[in-house]
This record gives structure tokens, C-alpha cells and sequence, in this order.
């Protein structure tokens, strides 16, 4: 195995869009532990997505370059940036919200739309993950070096020379 964010993607896309359906859940059907549910669900999300995005940086760092795939890996990588922000905005918004109030973020229709954008956001980054492994194969046995489609060609993106390059052993 090249990396191991694959290991972890399903848990931010599950977690999150659980939590916007059980956030509409409450809203809609009035059920009275939609939200707590909802919180809890938005909290190990957001966790979910920081590991995520942490161990995608790592992966970025590692795999092979695949010819082709520059403007897609960037975003992803934006798309997981933005989703990552916007899961922690609204898990800082909901916490202080039930510590103050001990209710669901207000107004309600604002805290709704803010949920819509996450679930959109959620759908953007694993369509976007999903087209690197299923069509280019990034990150998989079949581009890695000595696999079928491995491409010795395939170049990453120039780096600004006066920025850091960190890998995966930077990180260790």
C-alpha cells in the first residue's frame, strides 16, 4: 500500500452527511434527539476530515505521479481544504450554541443552508477523490513504480523553489 488515506476517506463522507441528514431529521419531523445526534455526528466528522486531509497531504507527498491528473489532485486538495474549514465552522457554531442556549444553531434557516453547503461540499471532494483512483488509478498498485500503468514520465508540478517540500518522513 502506497498510502494510507484510502483507509480513512469513508469516515469524513459518512459521519458528515449522516450528521446533515439527522440535522434535517430535527428540523423537519421535529424528532427531539435529531440534533443531539446531529452534534455528535458533526464533531466526529470534523475529526474525521482533519485526519483525512492530514493523511491526504502525506499521500500527496508519496504516491506516483500519474500524466494527467495535476489539475485534479489540486481540486481535491481544495475541495478537502474548504470541506475541512466549513466542518470545523460548524462544529464551533453548534458548540457554542449548546453551551449557551442549550439549542440547535439559530437562525435555523441559516443553520440549514450551512448544512446543505457541507453535504455539497462532502459530494465535490469524494467525487473528486473518487475520479483520481477509479479513473487514473493515483495512488493504486496499477500506477505505483513497477505497476502496469506506471508512467517513469509523469512529472509532479514544478515547486517554487523558496517553498518547503516536506514528505511523509517530515512527518514522522
Amino acid at each position: 500500500m502506497q498510502n494510507f488515506h484510502p483507509l480513512f476517506t469513508h469516515f469524513p463522507i459518512a459521519l458528515l452527511l449522516t450528521s446533515v441528514a439527522a440535522t434535517f431529521a430535527g428540523a423537519l419531523l421535529k424528532r427531539p434527539n435529531a440534533p443531539a445526534l446531529a452534534r455528535a455526528l458533526l464533531y466526529l466528522g470534523t475529526v474525521a476530515a482533519a485526519v483525512t486531509v492530514v493523511t491526504g497531504f502525506l499521500a500527496a507527498q508519496s504516491v506516483a505521479p500519474v500524466a494527467g491528473t495535476q489539475h485534479t489532485i489540486e481540486e481535491h486538495q481544495n475541495y478537502a481544504y474548504v470541506l475541512l474549514g466549513v466542518a470545523a465552522a460548524l462544529s464551533a457554531w453548534t458548540f457554542v450554541s449548546w453551551r449557551r442556549a442549550q439549542a440547535a444553531p439559530r437562525p435555523a434557516g441559516l443553520w440549514l443552508i450551512a448544512q446543505l453547503a457541507l453535504a455539497l461540499l462532502v459530494a465535490l471532494t469524494a467525487n473528486e477523490g473518487g475520479e483520481l483512483v477509479h479513473e487514473h488509478g493515483v495512488g493504486t498498485r496499477m500506477t505505483a513504480p513497477g505497476g502496469p500503468l506506471h508512467d517513469a514520465a509523469a512529472t509532479r508540478a514544478p515547486a517554487d523553489s523558496t517553498a518547503p517540500m516536506p514528505t511523509g518522513r517530515d512527518f514522522k
